[in-house]
């Protein structure tokens, strides 16, 4: 009788309706309760694959991942205020389990932190070129969790979309480096390099190149300086010179030209495009210069 007695001084129910729990009964009423909540979360999950089963390996990874944290998240919540009803134990418990709660879901509070560096002052927006991680691309969207890219393609001279989307969870900006170009300065500085061989007219050659920036590739003054006007209310911003320059140096027994302007990022692809045929067209008829590859 006494046996029988023990065991029901055991049962679960008896236990909860207890008013003064000793810890050792609090402790066997937690594990009836996690051993009753995982018979049920187990049932709901065959239910759920039986119902409408994954559409493959890593859709039914990711049912699962996100149930469990779940079931823990619910089972932490529910019941440890319940078990540990004493005022004695209430606010422990309850920091305990924030805590708890807080480390198991870090990532997501990074990437709502994440999501408010984005939108200050020092983020981006939908519509900014970014490169982050290796990837640079046009940002399409921004979520509280992640934002999405669309990629483009990195090779110098090229910069052009591949029309894929790259996700970033939101945290990226808070633990890697990223560089912006916003639609408030949209554009940047370029390059356009090509060498001739030593015996050319270097002298014609750079006449021809600045002929060619000049009429081609100049940024009206009053775009740039409302451009940097408007970025300046954020950042102690210092363009400098803002014409474009034509570079001549002597390198390795050859004549190197740098032509260097500013160009809306968007178009870098397209101004090369220009400059060389620009090129092609005016050398052509000036035997006097010779194009020269580099060693």
């Amino acid at each position: 009788m006494k046996v029988f007695d023990f065991y029901l001084e055991l049962n679960p129910v008896e236990i909860l309706h207890s008013k003064e729990r000793t810890f050792s009964e609090n402790l066997i009423l937690l594990v009836y309760l996690f051993l009753i909540s995982l018979v049920i979360y187990r049932i709901i999950l065959f239910a759920v694959d039986t119902i409408k089963p994954a559409e493959n390996s890593q859709a039914q990874y990711n049912r699962r991942k996100i149930g469990r944290t779940i079931f823990a998240t619910v089972f932490t919540i529910s019941f440890l205020p319940l078990i540990f009803s004493s005022l004695n134990f209430l606010p422990t418990v309850m920091g305990l389990a924030a805590a708890g709660i807080v480390i198991s879901l870090k990532e997501v509070w990074l990437n709502i932190v994440g999501w408010f560096v984005i939108l200050g002052s020092n983020g981006f927006k939908v519509g900014d070129r970014i490169e982050i991680d290796h990837v640079m691309g046009d940002v399409v969207n921004i979520g509280l969790t992640k934002f999405s890219l669309v990629e483009i393609n990195p090779e110098h001279g090229f910069e052009q979309s591949t029309n894929r989307l790259v996700h970033f969870p939101n945290h990226h900006v808070i633990i890697q480096r990223y560089y912006v170009v916003s639609e408030k300065m949209n554009f940047v500085w370029d390059e356009f390099r090509f060498s001739l061989s030593v015996d050319s007219d270097w002298a014609k050659a750079e006449e021809i190149c600045n002929g060619i920036l000049k009429t081609e590739l100049i940024l009206a003054p009053e775009v740039i300086e409302d451009k940097i006007k408007e970025l300046s209310k954020n950042y102690l911003l210092r363009l400098g010179k803002r014409t474009p320059i034509v570079y001549t140096v002597l390198d390795k027994g050859l004549i190197v030209f740098s032509l260097r302007y500013l160009t809306p990022i968007r178009s870098k692809r397209m101004n090369r495009i220009i400059i060389s045929k620009a090129l092609l067209t005016a050398f052509k008829n000036e035997p006097a210069i010779k194009f020269e590859e580099p060693k």
